[in-house]
């Protein structure tokens, strides 16, 4: 007689619903990262039962919750270190650490090196007069981005690798009838990847979509702005990006009297790979700002 087998079935309607209660959360997080909260709230957050969320999460993120938080803290300390004045002290409370010492542990365990270590070998802030000479020619403007809803689909790994999202996500949009005139193509860059492992970076392919637009399995919504950003024009190759983002962040951010507010850049495409050539592309950086003190 032959052993029973049991099949189960996961349907394809329950796995999409676990799937955006994960993106809730994540959502939940990156919103709230300088904040305290627990396990129960971040359930709440994504409607699971606080008793498996923790497993639940693990298994779909493939980092423990703590774990996830934590990382995703040191590496916006490693921002602020190599972007910004603050003292190490208020980088380390802003992290969740109440004493230098722990800071410093649970950095060079990440890092390999210190926080003082890393800012001296990481500051964008370059000299010479070759840098002095390219600061007169760098086009920044100022502009305030309007509050706008987006649907998204979420990509780890290495940014140019992204295209299986911006696929996934266009083949969702379309059979809905969400592209018009006005749509906006969108990327909402989540880490460095001068900081971030490749296999943990984080990118939100995104449009613009009408307000009563809901999202369903691995297509998120979320809000962008209001606020005020910096706006560069990089022309050329999605690859060559972060040549303009190191001018923007390392040449013009610190002669211009402002500092960065607590948010992702965001990269509006203005006109398809598909159709342009590559030295032809061009892509508007947004970097957000603090309000002015």
């Amino acid at each position: 007689m032959a052993c029973p087998v049991t099949v189960v079935i996961v349907r394809a309607d329950t796995a999409e619903s676990y799937r955006q209660r994960i993106l809730k959360a994540q959502l939940h997080i990156q919103n709230h990262l300088s904040e305290d909260f627990s396990l129960d709230e971040l359930a709440r957050a994504a409607c699971f039962s606080p008793f498996h969320f923790h497993r639940i999460f693990r298994g779909m993120v493939g980092e423990p919750v703590k774990e996830y938080v934590r990382r995703l803290r040191l590496e916006r300390a490693a921002l602020r270190l190599r972007g910004t004045d603050l003292p190490v002290t208020e980088i380390a409370f802003e992290a969740g650490y109440e004493a230098h010492e722990s800071f410093t542990r649970a950095f060079e365990a990440m890092f390999g090196e210190s926080p003082s270590s890393f800012r001296k070998s990481r500051s964008p802030l370059r000299r010479g007069t070759e840098t002095q000479e390219r600061r007169t020619t760098m086009d920044v403007s100022i502009r305030q981005l309007s509050r706008m809803k987006v649907a998204f689909v979420r990509h780890i790994g290495p940014y140019g690798e992204a295209g299986k999202a911006w696929e996934r996500l266009m083949a969702w949009a379309g059979s809905r009838g969400l592209f018009g005139p006005s749509t906006q193509f969108l990327g909402i860059c989540l880490d460095d990847p001068e900081i971030t492992p490749p296999e943990r970076i984080r990118y939100d392919a995104a449009i613009t979509v009408p307000e009563s637009t809901q999202g369903e399995g691995d297509v998120g919504v979320q809000e962008l702005g209001p606020g005020e950003y910096a706006v560069a024009t990089h022309v050329g190759p999605y690859n060559k990006l972060g040549e303009t983002y190191a001018r923007l962040c390392g040449e013009w951010l610190p002669q211009s009297g402002r500092e960065l507010a607590d948010a992702p850049p965001i990269e509006f495409y203005r006109n398809s790979p598909q159709t342009t050539p590559e030295e032809q592309l061009v892509t508007e950086i947004y970097m957000p700002l603090a309000p002015r003190s």
